[in-house]
């Protein structure tokens, strides 16, 4: 896929480019190590067992500072991954989707490029002192964002892609605070069409063990549903997580909160347990309307249903959560009314 071919033996022998090189950007290593100033140090952004991520600049419709995220790959046996995510990103195009710009191949050295995201992941804001950029509003409006993102990816292309990594660390924020999904290396596509993904076996579970569904980690079998119970951890961060607590804090009321690693279905029964005033954070339990807050949790409890048939597609998720925000907005406009 990466190497060109030759046109039927012509005298010209010209080449033609692969599909992934007429879809997007192929990058020299000289372009790159000049965007990062030779992958300096301090345009490191972060680092992890499969890349390293650095801050790059570009000239784009003339501006010679257009920042970029340069993602060089550390493990060159992940080269499968590498190819998949070049494959994926040039194919799906949606705004809640990370932006991808090209892709640099060179002996040793694979590089993907994407667009910058100024404002990191919901991780990183989740875990921030900065409570004002990300008030319960902002928060319901990003959860709706990674909502439209997934269900775009379950239903908007020819075949179904399943996610397969859906986390806070893979929603990315940009400038204006508009999530992005990322990290498509993972992710599976159903066998049959959109409108009847076939589940997907796998060898080796893939993502991270605390938002996996229970079925896939009992069974190693993968469907839409899967990504469904994934987003319903999200929410529950979303709406549990402030700078000082994590849901994992919380968790510790519990006899044993290791249990959550090792039987992730035992979730639904700590949200049976505890009321949402004992596990929501208290700043945001004042601000959330009381309709509202009984929208977020019915949905995201539905999301972390043990049974995957009474799960809602994204689709759903999407229509409750604007459902949400409406009421809280609604709520937001009486009280600025003196209502």
């Amino acid at each position: 896929m990466f190497v060109k071919y030759s046109k039927h033996e012509s005298s010209s022998n010209k080449k033609c480019p692969t599909v992934i090189e007429e879809l997007c950007h192929q990058f020299s290593l000289e372009e790159l190590r000049k965007s990062t100033n030779n992958f300096a140090e301090d345009r490191k952004i972060r680092k992890s067992l499969f890349s390293i991520v650095y801050k790059g600049y570009l000239k784009h419709s003339g501006e010679t500072e257009y920042p970029i995220e340069v993602k060089r790959m550390r493990n060159l046996s992940d080269e499968w991954k590498f190819k998949k995510e070049i494959e994926l990103h040039s194919k799906l195009h949606h705004p809640n989707l990370r932006s991808f710009i090209g892709f640099c191949d060179h002996k040793d050295e694979k590089i993907l490029v994407y667009e910058y995201m100024l404002n990191g992941s919901l991780y990183d804001q989740l875990r921030s002192r900065n409570m004002e950029s990300l008030s319960w509003k902002k928060r319901l409006e990003i959860c709706i964002g990674a909502a439209k993102g997934l269900h775009y990816l379950h239903t908007g292309t020819k075949r179904t892609v399943f996610h397969c990594d859906i986390k806070p660390q893979t929603i990315l924020l940009d400038k204006n605070m508009v999530p992005k999904l990322s990290h498509l290396g993972f992710s599976l596509q159903g066998k049959l069409s959109k409108s009847n993904p076939k589940p997907v076996k796998v060898d080796t579970l893939i993502g991270t063990l605390f938002y996996m569904a229970p079925e896939y980690v009992r069974t190693n079998t993968f469907t839409d549903k899967c990504d469904v119970y994934s987003f319903g951890m999200v929410l529950l961060e979303a709406v549990c997580t402030n700078y000082k607590y994590t849901i994992f804090d919380k968790m510790n009321v519990l006899d044993n909160p290791n249990i959550f690693l090792e039987r992730p279905n035992e979730v639904a029964k700590f949200l049976e347990r505890f009321a949402a005033y004992e596990i929501i954070d208290p700043i945001l339990m004042r601000l959330i309307a009381p309709w509202c807050l009984k929208v977020f949790m019915d949905v995201m409890k539905k999301c972390l249903n043990i049974d995957p048939n009474e799960r809602p597609a994204m689709g759903e998720v999407e229509v409750e959560l604007e459902h949400a925000l409406a009421l809280q907005e609604e709520t937001d406009d009486g009280k600025m009314n003196g209502g």
